[in-house]
């Protein structure tokens, strides 16, 4: 009786624990099934991301390309349509073609360069500014109309500038990404018309019309995931709505192996069915352990071979603040090591929330900022994650350092506008530098054949003199802005011309009273223009000159020059009245000037040289404690 008690009581328990390895591997395919599918909503989330990025960030490159267009048809409207100006146009801002048409007579009437289409439709459109795209062999142009109650504008202009943008920062290039990931096997944006975007692997797919549920999801507007063949294979499909304007235009379709899936299952089972003949009574406790266990690696291995690879930074916090995830791209962001953030309290170790995880936990929704995070700037979106009954069970954040995007952009601006001055002063000097010389001629033989001893005609006669003296310093400083980047370059002893330069102004500093201290390596050499870039260096000097002069303790100027790391470094440093942060932003900008009389234009001067000769020029200051300019150039 005692041995068939002890048999029922182990048949009783085997069949317990068989009940439960049999649930237990039911739930841990649906857990594991549930985190594959998270981490491909992530991952489809970072693709959608991009795409809304970058039909935003073309947009804005769009909006600046046609304000530059206008500026151009309101300048000719303002110079009457000159033709020597509208040729001009056309060469320095490298357009295709203009054409001016009469609105009534619909002739042309100002034209230049090569047109590619002349057609009458533009009479036809009613919108006054509009513009398209079309190809030219393998060129992409673009075809500009404005329109104004007398005349029509037609100008045509290569497309370059969107298309070097969409392949920098485009989809093409998370596509290019993803194809190192064994994990992805494809990722496709599809609209009614077919494929928009494919990885290579990919050269048809399912219309949406011809796939219920495709069409479901744009129709519905909801994501959708579903267990499909993909070479023969079963893989796990993400399909997700894609639209602008609160309008589905397409559909993104993330295809995810499921080979580790139904490897990591075949493991559970053969570990469930050992552990099912051993253990009796721990057998359930080690049961649940185990997958735990098993459920934390398979979570892990789809985290660092699926997001692993992308270079943005990618992180998880669940609903109580704990981090769950990193990958390698955010710890190298924030400097922080994997194991010292996983498991720790978010809230705790970034305490102002840059991410605005809370507010995304609090609301259910999505937040897209941008902001300066860990020293640098950082996009990012964070996305709310739900669990089955549509709870939130934490957030998952992409963040993605735009710094060299923003500083792109800068230089781009910076370089547009740089043209357009350079045209404007040109103009400007030429209309006044003759009149300017006749006033000098006219003055001088004043002085030399009408002399007189009168003070009061001494005095008004050397006040025209030294202002036009000054219009002629200011017309030689706007002429060097006009001048273009350097054409013909020649080799140049740089110590040499360093040490010509601080004799130029040796007795100022003699006067002065300023302690100069000179560390100048000999014979170093660059290539450039000797006398802008000894220019360039004066303006820097007599600005430390002039910073030197308000202080009344030991005045001291320091130059340095030396090579390191194959670039020259020239140091030019002063312990004069130092400039404040706002000052430091707006040292290089043309006409900002803290001195009176001072026309703003030296530091811009000599930055746009120190740029033309391939160098950079960085500042550094504190208010009361000096300045110093450092230079780097290529040998």
């Amino acid at each position: 009786m005692r041995q068939k008690t002890y048999f029922l009581i182990i048949i009783t328990l085997l069949l317990i624990l068989g009940i439960f390895a049999i649930l237990g591997i039911v739930s841990s395919r649906r857990i594991m099934l549930n985190l594959i599918t998270e981490e491909a909503h992530s991952f489809l989330s970072m693709a959608v991301m991009i795409q809304e990025n970058a039909i935003f960030g073309e947009g804005r490159l769009e909006d600046e390309i046609i304000d530059k267009l206008l500026d151009i048809c309101e300048y000719l409207e303002d110079t009457q349509l000159n033709q020597n100006t509208i040729d001009r146009i056309v060469k320095n801002f490298e357009l295709n073609s203009i054409i001016v048409f009469d609105r009534k007579t619909k002739r042309i009437i100002a034209k230049s360069g090569q047109p590619i289409e002349i057609s009458n439709r533009i009479f036809d459109l009613k919108e006054p500014v509009y513009y398209e795209y079309f190809k030219v062999g393998h060129k992409k142009e673009m075809l500009f109309i404005y329109q104004i109650p007398e005349r029509i504008y037609q100008i045509e202009l290569p497309a370059d500038v969107i298309e070097d943008f969409r392949k920098e920062f485009g989809l093409n290039k998370i596509i290019n990404q993803i194809m190192t990931n064994p994990m992805v096997k494809y990722l496709v944006l599809q609209d009614q018309k077919g494929i928009i975007f494919a990885t290579p692997n990919i050269h048809t797919v399912t219309s949406i019309t011809d796939d219920t549920l495709l069409n479901k999801v744009i129709k519905d507007g909801n994501e959708q995931s579903r267990i499909i063949k993909f070479n023969d294979k079963n893989i796990l499909e993400l399909i997700r709505p894609f639209g602008t304007k609160g309008k589905n235009i397409g559909l993104f379709r993330l295809g995810i192996s499921l080979e580790g899936y139904y490897r990591h299952m075949r493991e559970t089972e053969r570990q469930l069915i050992l552990l099912f003949a051993i253990l009796l009574v721990t057998g359930f406790i080690l049961f649940f352990f185990l997958i735990k266990y098993q459920s934390f690696l398979g979570l892990k291995e789809i985290f660092d071979k699926t997001l692993g690879a992308v270079e943005d930074g990618v992180l998880m916090v669940d609903k109580k603040g704990s981090i769950t995830g990193v990958n390698p791209s955010f710890c190298s962001v924030t400097s922080f090591d994997e194991k010292a953030l996983l498991g720790q309290n978010y809230f705790s170790l970034f305490k102002n929330d840059p991410l605005s995880i809370k507010k995304v936990l609090e609301q259910g929704t999505k937040i897209v900022d941008e902001h300066s995070i860990f020293g640098r700037n950082i996009q990012y979106a964070t996305y709310p994650l739900f669990d089955n009954q549509n709870r939130i069970i934490g957030s998952i954040s992409v963040m993605r350092d735009v710094t060299r995007l923003r500083a792109f952009e800068k230089e781009r601006e910076e370089a547009e506008r740089f043209v357009f001055l350079g045209n404007l002063v040109a103009n400007f000097a030429h209309e006044i530098k003759n009149p300017l010389n006749g006033l000098s001629i006219a003055t001088q033989r004043l002085i030399r054949e009408f002399p007189s001893k009168n003070s009061e005609y001494q005095q008004l006669t050397s006040t025209i003199k030294k202002e036009i003296e000054f219009l002629n310093k200011t017309l030689n400083d706007f002429l060097t802005l006009a001048r273009p980047g350097l054409k013909e370059k020649k080799q140049f002893n740089l110590s040499q011309l360093l040490i010509q330069t601080l004799d130029l102004i040796g007795e100022q500093i003699m006067n002065m009273d300023i302690e100069l201290k000179k560390e100048i390596v000999k014979g170093l050499e660059i290539s450039g223009n000797e006398e802008d870039f000894r220019r360039a260096i004066l303006n820097i000097l007599l600005n430390a000159i002039d910073a030197l002069s308000i202080i009344t303790e030991k005045k001291k100027l320091i130059v340095r020059l030396r090579k390191t790391d194959g670039e020259i470094l020239l140091e030019i440093s002063d312990n004069g009245v130092g400039m404040e942060p706002e000052e430091i932003e707006k040292i290089f900008t043309p006409y900002f000037t803290t001195k009176q009389g001072g026309t703003g234009l030296g530091l811009y001067i000599a930055q746009k040289i120190i740029r033309d000769h391939k160098g950079r020029i960085e500042v550094k200051s504190k208010k009361g404690q000096g300045t110093s300019f450092f230079i780097t150039l290529s040998q």
